[in-house]
This record gives C-alpha cells, sequence and structure tokens, in this order.
C-alpha cells in the first residue's frame, strides 16, 4: 500500500483540484457540514484529484470523502448505516458505495468492521496507521536482534497477537472492538517489514 502514499500525480492540472476543493466547500456548506469534518473530507478530496484527475460526478465523490473522514475508528460507535447517510445527503447508495471503495483503494485506506460489520476506515497518512506501523517496526526489530542471540524465532501469530494487545489495551490507540481484523492487518505488516529487515541483513 505503500506506494499510494504521497504519490500524486503531478500531470494533474492544479486548477482542477482547486476547483473540486471549492466544490467540495459549496456542496458542504449546502449540506451544514461540520466544520471539522469539512477540512477533513476537503483533504481527501485534495488527495483523490491530484492522483486520480476530475471524478465524472461530483456529489456522490464529496459524500463518499465525507462518509469516510466521519467513520474513522475512534468514531465508533457509529451506528449510522450507508443506506442512511446516502438518504441524508439526497443520493443513491449505489454511487457512494462505488465512489468510497474508489477512494479506499487508490488512496490505500484500510477498512475495519465493528461486530455489526459496519465499516470504519484507516487512513495510511493518519495517526492509527502511523502508530501501528512504527509499533510493528519496533516489534519486529526486537525480535530480529533476540533471534539471531538466542537463535529462537518467535512465531508470527504470537509477536501479531503481542502487538494487537499493545495497540488495543496499552496504548489503546484504537478501540478493542477492531481486534480480529487489526490482527489480520498487523500479520501481514509484520510479514513485510521482517522480509525487508531480513533482506537488510543478507545484503552484504
Amino acid at each position: 500500500m505503500a506506494s499510494h502514499q504521497g504519490a500524486e500525480d503531478l500531470s494533474v492540472n492544479p486548477q482542477v483540484i482547486v476547483e473540486a476543493v471549492l466544490n467540495a466547500h459549496e456542496f458542504f456548506k449546502e449540506n451544514r457540514i461540520e466544520a471539522r469534518y469539512e477540512k477533513m473530507a476537503l483533504d481527501l478530496v485534495r488527495r483523490y484529484v491530484s492522483q486520480e484527475g476530475k471524478s465524472r460526478e461530483e456529489d456522490p465523490f464529496f459524500a463518499a470523502a465525507l462518509y469516510i473522514v466521519t467513520r474513522h475508528p475512534w468514531s465508533h460507535p457509529n451506528p449510522l448505516t450507508k443506506t442512511e447517510f446516502a438518504n441524508k445527503l439526497n443520493m443513491k447508495e449505489s454511487s457512494l458505495e462505488w465512489y468510497t471503495e474508489s477512494i479506499c483503494d487508490k488512496l490505500g485506506f484500510s477498512t475495519l468492521h465493528d461486530s455489526t460489520q459496519l465499516p470504519f476506515f484507516m487512513d495510511p497518512l493518519g495517526t492509527i496507521a502511523s502508530v501501528v506501523d512504527s509499533v510493528v517496526r519496533a516489534n519486529v526489530g526486537e525480535e530480529l536482534v533476540t533471534s539471531i542471540v538466542s537463535r529462537n524465532v518467535l512465531s508470527p501469530e504470537y509477536l501479531a497477537e503481542k502487538i494487537v494487545d499493545q495497540l488495543c489495551s496499552v496504548v489503546k490507540i484504537i478501540p478493542q472492538v477492531f481486534e480480529q481484523e487489526l490482527y489480520a492487518l498487523v500479520r501481514k505488516k509484520i510479514e513485510v517489514e521482517s522480509k525487508r529487515m531480513s533482506d537488510q541483513i543478507q545484503r552484504r
């Protein structure tokens, strides 16, 4: 996913980006959206348009950006469904869904679900993702040197459990309701980080 981060395409005309942000601002103003959510959603609009260019349908795109930022893991429990959200902003749920998926895919967002299967979105450039990444990096590094010294290798499963526990119970950066889905995400990150560090050691 790292390739998405900061991969803003300079071939997109800056005027297109400015126009999209101004149009989104008008859309959020008409719908009386809270300033803090508006700022976050406008930034998401900017990031997406910088990379993908102008969207075909603007309103569902702006609504999807808003939907994603209002469903941050810290907003849990947030019982508002996609159907209710689309109805509130007078648009087709299918359009909202299409743009939500497109933004998440192109910008590398992770989706976590709670026990009722409602989605919550984790920004790869956000606080949660950077804490998760640094905790994984530190733990994998410590385990790697420990295995060199003691010749004992800790199982990735056990390491993932330890990291998820740190994130949910110690640092409390993410609500415990997401433990299971966070575990799958952390396992993938451990794999990538372990490979990166091993490659470094073997590159004599």
